[in-house]
């Protein structure tokens, strides 16, 4: 099979395609056809780093965690996927674990799960680490129906996920953004945009909690902004 490999790690560290032997399914594995994947800070960071992160993998390394595919053969004890199957999911790129940049993947089957039919591949392979740090997240939380809920970076790639999900589950959701572009996507959520650089954090700490603060801040910023998180929380 195909596959894009790094044979040095770097900042300057480029991916070679070659050719690589097919994995076979292991038992509790499945071994998918890569039809997209999509880039994290995890991979750019492995990347760049290489053995400086403990779970980079050795060289020559196939990265790419998140993927979508089909499903081509499936391990002894795999019993939920057959082939065919169209699935996404967050399973490889680490460690010892041969990543998305393939033909061919093999992925623990208790880290993928069926495709939704309302996502192209694109759109699934670009969900599962970002999906699942806003799902955690939230639900480590305790988000529940009636709270106030602030998502700082409603727009970016957790952030954007994690104010859906607080909506769907019920909360009331603010997202602090910048520029009208933003504020009509965090509308089309069916969330109120507060400008981070217009608005202080005790200006909407006042607007929209009267003063008591936000039951749920969800900082998909982080660093200096935490500061801004722990002033805004109730």
């Amino acid at each position: 099979m195909k596959a894009m490999v790094l044979n040095q790690y770097g900042e300057q560290a480029a991916f070679e395609q070659t050719e690589m032997t097919a994995p076979s399914a292991q038992p509790g594995q499945v071994i998918v056809r890569v039809a997209a994947t999509s880039i994290n800070t995890v991979d750019t960071m492995i990347r760049q780093m290489g053995k400086d992160l403990p779970l980079a993998p050795e060289l020559p390394a196939v990265l790419g965690m998140d993927f979508a595919g089909t499903i081509e053969a499936v391990g002894e004890g795999v019993t939920d996927f057959a082939p065919g199957d169209e699935v996404y999911g967050c399973a490889g790129g680490l460690a010892d674990l041969q990543g998305a940049l393939a033909e061919y993947m093999p992925a623990d089957a208790r880290l993928i799960a069926h495709k939704p039919k309302s996502l192209t591949m694109r759109e699934a392979a670009a969900l599962p680490l970002v999906g699942i740090t806003a799902f955690e997240g939230l639900q480590r939380a305790g988000v529940k129906a009636g709270q106030k809920v602030l998502v700082h970076g409603g727009t970016g790639g957790v952030g954007h996920v994690a104010v859906q999900l607080a909506k769907h589950l019920g909360a009331t959701v603010y997202s602090t953004a910048s520029g009208e572009q933003a504020f009509d996507i965090i509308k089309g959520y069916g969330a109120t945009p507060i400008d981070y650089k217009t608005e202080t954090v005790n200006d909407y700490v006042q607007a929209h909690t009267s003063g008591a603060g936000f039951d749920v801040v969800f900082d998909s910023v982080g660093g200096a902004n935490m500061a801004n998180s722990f002033e805004a929380a109730a």
